[in-house]
């Protein structure tokens, strides 16, 4: 019984720690949003990411790097300022972050779709409203 004990132990604390590396990527996620630094998110996007802007054409299963660039000229296009983060809930794999993209003239609600892996967090989806 005692031995059932410490593996039940053992297996919370891994569970544990998995959780709390993807919450340290996802506040850094959150960082590179705030500060605009479109080189450093480069690694966190996906193989294939869909990509909804609004006013844009919905471009699905977009490339990182064109992902990356349609993110940047969305930021640059509308002035945007920083970025507030309103909510993050995890499901099994699954995180999706919600917020709002600080604008001079505007706000727009910013959500991403991103799952844990191996190698971190990698971004799956991206919508501007």
């Amino acid at each position: 019984m005692q031995l059932f004990r410490k593996y039940l132990l053992i297996i919370s604390f891994l569970f544990s720690f998995n959780s709390l590396f993807a919450q340290n990527d996802t506040e850094n996620l959150v960082q590179i949003l705030q500060t605009a630094s479109f080189n450093n998110l480069l690694p966190y996007w996906g193989q294939q990411v869909e990509v909804n802007i609004i006013q844009q054409i919905n471009q699905k299963q977009l490339n990182a790097s064109v992902a990356n660039e349609q993110l940047q000229a969305f930021f640059n296009k509308q002035n945007i300022v920083g970025f507030e983060k309103t909510a993050e809930r995890k499901l099994g794999n699954t995180i999706y972050i919600t917020g709002k993209l600080l604008s001079s003239q505007n706000k727009y609600s910013l959500t991403l779709l991103l799952e844990v892996t191996k190698k971190g967090i990698e971004i799956l989806s991206v919508r501007i409203s």
